[in-house]
């Protein structure tokens, strides 16, 4: 009996080592296990770390003459001209250094990219606005309407609804009469009679490109250089080349003269909607008025903002109309309230309408259009000078008579610092807010022309603010995926 108790304790001893041999092998096979998982975790989050480094290392290469001067971050995905490769190439390279000889990176693939005109420039506009928040702490609106002087409700209609209602009526009323009422002998004779007497004679010799050259400061500085539109980020189509901004001169059609004066180019809601990247195209870009020393590949910059030609005398003579066809609409919305001005006219236009009296309301106004544009020409020509002119004037801020045209250019002009109004590039700032979504492309264009005097490879096509990065990356013979994405 004892020697069967004995062989039973035995093997009862037997059964446990063997129960417990086998948990050990579990246990140690399961601790294996944890440890190989914790050391892929955390090979995994040492790779990541690696990726985020190399990752800020591409970015830390950003333009440093965009970032400098425009305060704009960007990268050149291409490595200026190496190619997207070339990236991919930079961040294995970081990955494998940080890492060492353990892990292998298998590869590194650059997608998601986001360039900064994508999008219609969006990662351009939150740059902007990021920028001038912290330069005008967010009141750049404020700025603007102080700047101009006048609410964006009311500062793109210079002439009320109630003008443009009188006007048509009179207008029509007198263009409803038959042409055969009209003694065309009587009104060739008559018009030659009078031809020395109508102002508007030789107004129509007088191009806006002529008033342009006339009334440019001896202290104007052109650049020479060529800005090749068809390769710029803003080209639509050839057509933007040669589009043109000019008025009719002549002031002989009534239909002309409203078009000039009502076509509203919401330049009041763009003070509102762009105010940020207009006081930005202010503060970082040069004009005819407002030169640096800072050597750019064109010297009238806002006014390439404005126009989009080619060089800075096409830039310089559009701005010039654009700034006579904004002045038109304010001056002649002033004479229709100066009683003593409107007498004058009616008169002048009672002698010039003998051959046809029921077209005297008509010729009227377009003699006010003619006179307001005389007023336009002297306006311009005291802003490119470097005087200022109000936006909304009074009796005695009107300075010209109505046979004054080839005396404008010669009037003599107050001390500045007497003067009130808006300087030559506070109206730069209300012609940028008529551009539309086209300013962030052109602000784009200079980017590339300026950059590309150092860096001659360097295209905005490349300019990246976001990527994604995907690796493959071996440690112990296990390939772990990472994927990052970043972004300025």
């Amino acid at each position: 009996m004892r020697t069967e108790c004995v062989k039973e304790r035995k093997n009862n001893s037997g059964v446990i080592t063997i129960f417990l041999t086998l948990v050990l092998v579990v246990l140690f096979s399961l601790f294996l296990v944890v440890i190989r998982t914790l050391r892929i975790r955390n090979a995994r989050i040492y790779a990541s770390t690696a990726l985020r480094s190399a990752v800020s290392g591409i970015k830390a290469d950003y333009n440093p003459y965009i970032f400098e001067n425009y305060h704009v971050l960007l990268f050149d995905s291409t490595y200026y001209g190496r190619g997207e490769g070339y990236t991919e190439e930079k961040i294995k390279e970081s990955l494998e250094y940080t890492l060492g000889s353990e892990y292998e990176v298998k590869d590194v693939v650059i997608s998601g990219l986001n360039t900064i005109q994508k999008n219609k420039c969006q990662a351009l506009k939150n740059q902007i606005n990021d920028y001038m928040k912290y330069s005008l702490a967010g009141k750049a609106v404020d700025y603007l309407i102080e700047k101009v002087g006048v609410s964006p409700e009311k500062a793109d209609k210079p002439l009320s609804d109630d003008a443009v209602k009188n006007m048509d009526k009179e207008a029509v009323d007198a263009l409803k009469h038959d042409d055969d009422e009209i003694d065309h002998e009587e009104e060739k004779k008559s018009k030659k009679k009078n031809e020395k007497k109508d102002p508007r004679f030789l107004n129509k010799f007088m191009g806006t490109g002529m008033v342009a050259i006339m009334m440019l400061p001896e202290d104007a500085e052109f650049s020479s250089n060529i800005i090749d539109i068809t390769e710029m980020p803003s080209f639509s189509d050839l057509y933007s080349i040669f589009k043109e901004d000019d008025i009719d001169n002549e002031f002989q059609d009534y239909g002309n003269l409203r078009g000039s004066l009502t076509s509203s180019e919401r330049w009041g809601n763009g003070l509102t909607d762009e105010a940020a990247a207009i006081c930005y195209c202010s503060e970082v870009f040069k004009s005819l008025r407002q030169k640096s020393d800072k050597e750019t590949f064109v010297n009238l910059e806002k006014e390439y903002l404005i126009c989009g030609y080619y060089n800075d005398y096409m830039n310089y003579t559009q701005t010039v109309k654009k700034l006579i066809k904004l002045r038109l609409g304010f001056n002649f919305a002033y004479i229709l309230t100066d009683a003593g001005k409107m007498a004058r006219l009616s008169s002048l236009a009672t002698v010039l309408t003998a051959y046809a009296p029921f077209l005297q309301p008509v010729v009227k106004y377009l003699l006010a259009g003619c006179w307001s544009y005389i007023e336009s020409y002297a306006d311009v020509n005291y802003l490119v000078k470097g005087h200022k002119v109000k936006l909304i004037k009074s009796a005695e801020d009107w300075t010209t008579d109505l046979y004054d045209l080839t005396n404008v250019f010669s009037k003599e002009m107050s001390n500045e610092d007497e003067e009130k109004g808006l300087t030559y590039d506070e109206y730069l700032m209300i012609l940028m807010a008529c551009t539309g979504d086209i300013l962030y492309d052109r602000i784009l264009d200079l980017y590339e022309v300026n950059a590309k005097m150092k860096y001659p490879e360097f295209r905005i096509k490349n300019a990246a603010v976001e990527f994604s990065v995907n690796t493959v990356i071996e440690f112990d013979g296990i390939d772990i995926d990472i994927y990052k994405e970043t972004g300025y």
